[in-house]
């Protein structure tokens, strides 16, 4: 029989990759291996929460992520490749821009590099999350709707990437929305610097 975290899993995995609370409680009812409890939701609740880094419960493995923060209920897999990673390496390198077919060819974001960046920016910066370019700080701006957020920039394009070509957690800036937005304005993209330069 499944843990809960794994059942998660399961459900995450048959729904897409990731689901809102309601779903994944009606997707659990349909294909769970665990007997229905009184307490099932509460159950799946504590493990989405002890599996993302993002929780106070926060267990110590990564297998979950908040899609829009906290208390949305709304959570996306982590991608392990059948592995737990390290959480305590910092120079590892990830596989990003893996090519699936969904429909068409798509890029596949490595969601797990985005955390640990934004983890290893908040270990250097005095557990804040700011735009590297503006110095924007959205909880200073929307209180506790802001905490956490931040939007990730690749440096390469991951269109432009190989299969299999290897990102580093170094190639993640953190920008706000506005000047992800004004990066992104040209081509070729201007960078971090540059924007600074522009905006003092």
């Amino acid at each position: 029989m499944n843990t809960w975290k794994e059942e998660c899993v399961f459900v995450l995995e048959n729904l897409g990759g990731h689901a809102y609370l309601k779903d994944i409680y009606e997707k659990f009812l349909k294909i769970h291996t665990r007997p229905v409890t009184e307490n099932y939701r509460a159950s799946i609740r504590d493990a989405l929460e002890k599996g993302s880094s993002e929780s106070e419960k926060f267990d110590g493995t990564s297998l979950f992520y908040m899609v829009e923060g906290k208390n949305k209920g709304h959570y996306g897999l982590i991608k392990q490749n059948k592995a737990i990673f390290d959480l305590t390496t910092d120079d590892d390198e990830f596989c990003e821009g893996k090519e699936m077919l969904k429909q068409h060819l798509i890029r596949e974001r490595n969601q797990y590099l985005i955390t640990l960046a934004k983890q290893k920016f908040k270990m250097e910066h005095n557990n804040k999350l700011f735009c590297e370019a503006c110095g924007f700080d959205f909880s200073d701006k929307y209180g506790d709707l802001g905490i956490g957020f931040i939007e990730a920039h690749h440096i390469k394009p991951v269109a432009k990437m190989k299969q299999n070509e290897k990102t580093k957690i170094e190639d993640i800036v953190m920008l706000c929305s506005n000047c992800h937005s004004m990066i992104h304005r040209k081509k070729p993209w201007t960078t971090k610097d540059n924007l600074k330069n522009i905006l003092r």
